[in-house]
């Protein structure tokens, strides 16, 4: 699926014994912001850790997409790619630099100068996310024919074939260190690269991940995978050292296990093998040498400012091994570089860090204590322990959902399949066009009419879920949540209440978030089961007596007033506090697959009045009761 990470990278350390000298250990913080004075913010905060070692923020975002890459005809697959940084996007060979438009270079250029300008103002350094090798134009392989590497779009999502470079030619990565080392003589501050592959617009011939499937020139298909990784890593560290020094770089991306025991075996120094995620996120981390923590971004999207404490203490406790060099800090949309917590968010990341690192908690009674004493600080000493039983009420809430319904995303069932702010109909086909213009086309898929008939069409493939619309383990994780808002609520006094209570908001906003997935899960089973029907012309029922009507009948009107109801209880904390804890576009332009618009309120009363003009439709083709 898309990009499946947003930057991050470590580079050497070490904690020391009692009495040696400190040893540095490197914080490294994702962030994807345009604006810099949002930048200089954050990185102010994250220089709060500036006495516990290196800090370094990810300056590797581009200032705007790269809509020249986008296909006349619009295509889904490329929304995941245009925003995805790499080196040639912001320090373009003489080969390539022809190929890309000048102008939109040097504002990414700019964006990324003037972030470094920041960083070293403040003392701090700067890793950088680079997607290589990412795809280039058509008319870079026209001209350069021999250069053609694997095809690595994705067949089932994209309306266009895209192709990167072949790393096996000695030209290319000739490009590549070229283009590292005008970056290190830009910015200096640079000491971390993440690679990203095999994903999201890049790849690597013949690599058995590949979505269209292991492809390239023949000329390289015998060459084994870690020769060409090895191969391409030493090109990325001597074009660091022709630049302005060394630089550490960790490769992520998709792999098979045969792969990685390959590509191990023969990296050179200072590279790191991170498996799908460096920050760890996704617990497929193969660097023991780093510890990820994170916000609940990428679970709760587009809700922002939802924090964990007792997930981020558990993650933290290795911080007193030795063997532990980098901390990665995420508090930005991993892999979309769409979305960055708030600032006070982020304050409250470095708090649990420097707790953590004052005195690591080992085992679940120190990790609750450490929960208490910050719930303390947050709530004062009066809401501490209420303050404790909401966080642990919200670990459990985000625990129990992902054990009750692992595949309903946020990110791509609430927002990219818009089923946040679309309307739930018993026939979606019905709708006009003045109807389904503020969501439709902004809704994840290669055909329109899936994209209108099928609610839980999931890029192509098909989303599952619970067994049941109730599934009791389902409604324990919303009611924890639930139960969690209503105590941060209630902390009346407390040091941190405004953001108190704007995390209760974020709590109840994703709980509807998760009902509206669930609401639109079940009716379109239901829509499954009645297909012959809904095809049909309306119904004659018949004068015969019926109790229930037919079976789904009474079910669907249960699952369309839940979801009418549901949008009505967003929409209220949306117009009170809640829409700062939204991610969204801040101009209608910008609103895309991933990114909700601006005006979400408006979205969702279109919704609600689409419903309510359609209530009856049911009726037409499901048997009513006749009591």
């Amino acid at each position: 699926m898309g990009r499946r990470l947003c930057a991050l990278i470590p580079v050497l350390l070490a904690t020391t014994a009692s009495g040696a000298a400190p040893a540095s250990r490197t914080f490294i913080f994702t962030n994807s912001s345009r604006d810099l004075g949002e930048f200089r913010a954050f990185a102010k905060i994250a220089s709060r850790l500036k006495p516990h070692g290196s800090v370094q923020i990810d300056i590797g975002v581009l200032a705007s997409k790269a809509m020249f890459e986008m296909p006349p005809a619009w295509s889904a697959w490329h929304e995941y790619a245009i925003f995805n940084a790499n080196l040639s996007k912001f320090f373009p060979h003489p080969q390539i630099a022809p190929y890309l438009p000048a102008d939109w270079v040097t504002k990414n250029r700019e964006l990324l100068m003037a972030k470094a300008a920041i960083l070293r103002e403040l003392g701090l350094e700067a890793a950088l996310s680079s997607n290589d090798t990412h795809y280039l134009p058509e008319a870079f392989f026209e001209k350069y024919l021999h250069l053609r590497g694997p095809r690595v779009d994705h067949p089932r999502r994209s309306l266009r074939e895209e192709f990167t470079y072949c790393v096996d030619l000695a030209e290319t990565r000739d490009i590549i260190a070229s283009m590292v080392a005008d970056m290190k003589r830009h910015v200096p501050e640079i000491k971390t690269i993440l690679v990203h592959t095999n994903d999201s617009g890049t790849g690597l011939c013949w690599a058995d991940q590949q979505y269209s499937g292991p492809n390239g020139p023949a000329h390289c298909k015998r060459r084994n995978v870690g020769e060409r990784v090895r191969d391409l890593m030493e090109a990325m560290h001597r074009g660091a050292e022709l630049g302005s020094g060394p630089v550490t770089i960790r490769l992520g991306g998709n792999f098979t296990s045969r792969e990685i025991d390959e590509i191990r075996r023969q990296l050179p120094p200072d590279t790191y093998l991170s498996g799908r995620d460096p920050a760890h996120i996704d617990g497929r981390n193969d660097d023991p040498a780093t510890i990820g923590i994170t916000t609940q971004i990428n679970a709760s999207y587009p809700v922002l400012g939802l924090v964990n404490p007792l997930a981020i203490f558990e993650a933290l406790e290795r911080l007193d091994d030795p063997g532990v060099r980098t901390v990665v800090i995420n508090t930005s949309l991993s892999w979309y570089y769409r979305a960055d917590e708030p600032v006070k968010t982020v304050e409250k990341m470095v708090d649990l860090v420097e707790v953590a690192l004052a005195d690591p908690a080992h085992g679940l009674l120190p990790r609750f204590n450490k929960v208490r004493q910050i719930a303390a600080r947050w709530g004062g000493e009066k809401n501490a322990d209420r303050l404790f039983e909401a966080f642990h009420q919200l670990d459990e809430a985000f625990r129990l959902k992902q054990i009750a319904a692992p595949n309903y995303s946020n990110l791509y069932a609430g927002v990219s399949m818009r089923l946040l702010t679309r309307p739930l109909l018993i026939r979606p086909g019905d709708l006009g066009s003045e109807d389904e213009a503020y969501f439709l086309p902004h809704v994840f898929n290669v055909s329109r009419e899936e994209a209108r008939l099928d609610y839980i069409d999931l890029h192509g493939g098909r989303m599952s879920g619970p067994a049941s619309w109730e599934d009791p383990l389902l409604r324990q994780s919303l009611s924890s949540a639930l139960e969690a808002a209503q105590i941060l609520e209630g902390a009346t006094g407390a040091p941190e209440k405004e953001w108190l209570e704007l995390v209760a908001i974020g709590l109840r906003m994703w709980s509807s978030e998760l009902r509206s997935i669930n609401n639109f899960y079940f009716a379109q089973r239901i829509r499954d089961s009645h297909a012959k029907e809904l095809s049909g012309p309306p119904l004659k029922p018949s004068k015969t007596s019926t109790f229930a009507g037919d079976s789904d009948y009474l079910l669907w009107n249960e699952i369309q007033r839940a979801e009418y109801d549901n949008t009505a209880e967003l929409l209220s904390l949306i117009r009170n506090g809640g829409l700062e804890m939204i991610a969204r576009a801040r101009r209608v332009s910008d609103e895309d697959v991933f990114l909700l618009g601006p005006d979400l309120a408006g979205a969702l009363e279109h919704k609600r009045r689409i419903m309510r003009q359609h209530w009856l439709d049911v009726q037409q083709y499901l048997t009513s009761p006749l009591k």
